[in-house]
């Protein structure tokens, strides 16, 4: 096949087009993820982890978490949970999980709770209690990501301190959330997730540390 001048021209536009675009849309582009061991009482029995991919206007977040509670070398408890949002220009638009709570399955989709054989709305204007987000802090309900439930919120800023983590030190912003499952929560200064505390309904102390 014979490439004239012009023919070769074009198609070296059209690449180093493309690859401006590329580039371009790279440049948008920044993802995370933070993996965090779940510990009860200093002893770990789980996993959560939190991936997130920016593109321009447009956030998701993809949330998993399996854990499991043995007592002599018996499963007592298991919670396996998986969730996504969607967000644009700050807005949430879409969310969408699915939770196995020691056999007890609730779906939350689009915004629509699906749960206990009942079926409701969920207000997008409320956030998900997802943690990662630290607009959470400014605000008076969340509705919980396993059974979409919305409650009220109360929320302390207790200021900076400083954390370790092993080798790792950082200042962190700690706020105490107050409602159905109260919890102390840490940010980093760019506003990243990286602790949370909260005392389970056995007493136990369980804590989210990363890793």
């Amino acid at each position: 096949m014979r490439i004239t001048v012009g023919t070769f021209s074009a198609i070296m536009g059209a690449t180093l087009g493309a690859l401006v675009v590329a580039t371009t849309v790279a440049a948008h582009t920044s993802a995370e993820t933070l993996r965090f061991a779940i510990m009860r009482n200093g002893e770990q029995i789980g996993t959560h982890a939190i991936e997130i991919s920016r593109t321009g206007p447009e956030t998701n977040v993809r949330i998993t978490t399996d854990l499991s509670v043995k007592v002599l070398f018996i499963t007592a408890y298991r919670l396996q949970h998986s969730a996504t949002e969607r967000w644009v220009n700050g807005q949430l638009v879409a969310f969408d999980s699915t939770t196995d709570n020691n056999g007890v399955r609730h779906k939350v989709s689009a915004l629509e709770v699906q749960a206990d054989g009942k079926t409701r709305r969920v207000d997008q204007n409320v956030l998900p209690a997802s943690l990662w987000n630290p607009e959470l802090m400014r605000r008076k309900t969340a509705f919980d990501t396993q059974d979409g439930q919305v409650d009220p919120i109360s929320v302390t800023d207790n200021g900076t301190e400083d954390l370790s983590f092993g080798a790792r030190a950082l200042k962190a912003h700690h706020y105490e959330i107050k409602g159905r499952y109260s919890q102390d929560i840490w940010y980093d200064e760019h506003g990243r997730l990286v602790q949370v505390k909260l005392i389970g309904s056995d007493g136990s102390v369980i804590s989210y540390t990363p890793i």
